[in-house]
């Protein structure tokens, strides 16, 4: 099984914790349906069939107040099993972000790399920005591992496909302005990550090919 398997196997079971919250949210919503059914049976009994001696409205009340609580509960763990979906979906969404401006520094590291100083590099860094908006580059990076998405955009675009380079910029640059990619375990990322033309790396001398 590859990875892409492993991931989508992954995504598709449901989590231990996942699946206890489920079945007690069936359990009180059966549990909801019961007391609904004693209650009409009750109405039923007392319409149709009084008891002597029996006082169907505090029954009826006593039931009425378990079926709240029951109701509370299960609004309750709705909402956390809510919450805790809703956190996964930001925890993803901020991992595609990382990845996404990993790649971004990367590529913009490859155009500061091989453009000259002044105007040449300005219109490099315009250049490359721009290219980095188009939709169908943006849909290439998120379906692609970095090392793939920079290397075959620096085909695409004629820069040197120096992919492990490119991207050791990228975290350098990330690292030094403190944008780092979450790890497990740590804090989540700060909601307003660098855009790569302010946050472009620093110029390197290019190695010696002679």
């Amino acid at each position: 099984m590859d990875a892409t398997q492993t991931d989508r196997t992954s995504e598709a079971a449901p989590a231990p914790q996942e699946e206890r919250a489920a079945r007690h949210l069936r359990m009180l919503a059966r549990a909801a349906d019961v007391h609904m059914e004693i209650i009409e049976a009750t109405r039923t009994e007392a319409v149709e069939a009084p008891q002597p001696g029996v006082d169907y409205g505090q029954r009826i009340a006593v039931v009425t107040r378990s079926l709240r609580l029951t109701l509370l509960l299960e609004d309750k763990l709705s909402r956390q099993a809510e919450e805790k979906r809703k956190a996964a979906a930001q925890r993803e969404a901020a991992q595609e972000d990382w990845h996404g401006l990993r790649v971004q520094l990367a590529m913009m590291a490859a155009a500061y790399e091989v453009s000259g100083d002044g105007e040449e590099a300005d219109r490099r860094e315009a250049e490359m920005h721009e290219r980095l908006e188009r939709p169908e580059v943006v849909e290439l990076i998120e379906a692609s591992r970095p090392e793939v998405a920079v290397a075959a955009l620096c085909r695409r675009w004629g820069y040197p496909v120096r992919v492990e380079q490119w991207l050791e910029m990228a975290d350098e640059a990330m690292e030094e302005l403190g944008f780092l990619p979450p790890q497990d375990g740590e804090d989540d990322p700060p909601a307003d990550p660098p855009k790569p033309r302010s946050a472009a790396p620093a110029r390197r001398k290019p190695p010696d090919t002679g």
